[in-house]
């Protein structure tokens, strides 16, 4: 059984998808095809994000201050950041305020629905994912292969629980070029939530085959082992997903479930 723990986090590890954020730094990130990535550096915040090493993801922004500081992307890659330093009153200020100023890019409008989750202001978080929805699917009206829409659309529907969609809409974001280990990510919860256990732990399975450090891809495998009496693969799960993120959100739970030995 998913546990009633695991529907209030769904908030989680959607945050690494400070990836699309900072892959064109300096440019509208949702313009960015074939999962290019940016430069190395940006490229390697990303992950830094996913893997939750603040230190090194801070160190990298500061680096860019100078050169993108001023960029919608460094905004919201900051904002991310600040959220996973659990400052979210600050975050929820800089997103709301990014949301404002390019009300086409759903970027902004999907990482504040995530904080807002956080601070259990549900209503508002709900209407910022429909924005996100809303932005991305306008977006495909105008250009129907943005591999980078698509993954934000499927983001947030999975956030407004529309499970179904949102996995069709991953897949189809997968085939035209958006990030493999979020992307991954994103349709194993998809599948999860729909109980389908052999996809869900396939999709993670390939998560970490492209980021073996996407710490919450083990969070949630570990879940689905659970669910396939994998006990043994589970408690293996939960122990790397401590090693890599000790003071993530689902941190306790995955303590609790150490504790407990399955």
């Amino acid at each position: 059984m998913i546990h009633n723990d695991m529907e209030a986090n769904m908030k989680i590890r959607s945050i690494t998808m400070a990836a699309l954020v900072m892959c064109c730094v300096g440019t509208n990130p949702i313009n960015a095809q074939q999962g290019s990535g940016g430069t190395p550096s940006q490229q390697s915040v990303y992950r830094d994000l996913a893997a939750w090493r603040h230190a090194e993801a801070r160190e990298i922004l500061e680096e860019q201050k100078a050169t993108a500081g001023k960029s919608a992307g460094s905004h919201i890659a900051w904002a991310v950041m600040l959220a996973q330093e659990r400052k979210l009153d600050q975050a929820v200020q800089q997103l709301s305020k990014a949301t404002r100023q390019d009300k086409s890019d759903p970027a902004a409008a999907y990482f504040l629905g995530e904080v807002q989750s956080w601070k259990k202001q549900n209503a508002s978080a709900t209407k910022a994912w429909r924005q996100a929805r809303d932005r991305a699917r306008a977006i495909l009206k105008e250009d129907k292969r943005n591999g980078w829409a698509m993954y934000w659309q499927g983001a947030a529907l999975i956030r407004l629980r529309e499970y179904a969609k949102a996995e069709a809409q991953l897949k189809k974001a997968l085939k035209k070029g958006a990030d493999r280990a979020m992307g991954e990510y994103q349709l194993g919860l998809a599948q999860m939530y729909q109980k389908k256990w052999e996809p869900a732990r396939a999709a993670f399975n390939r998560c970490l085959r492209a980021d073996s450090g996407f710490s919450h891809a083990y969070y949630y495998r570990g879940r689905v082992w659970q669910e396939l009496g994998k006990t043994e693969k589970m408690l293996l799960d939960m122990d790397r997903f401590l090693k890599l993120a000790p003071d993530a959100r689902e941190a306790n739970a995955a303590k609790s479930i150490l504790r407990a030995g399955g």
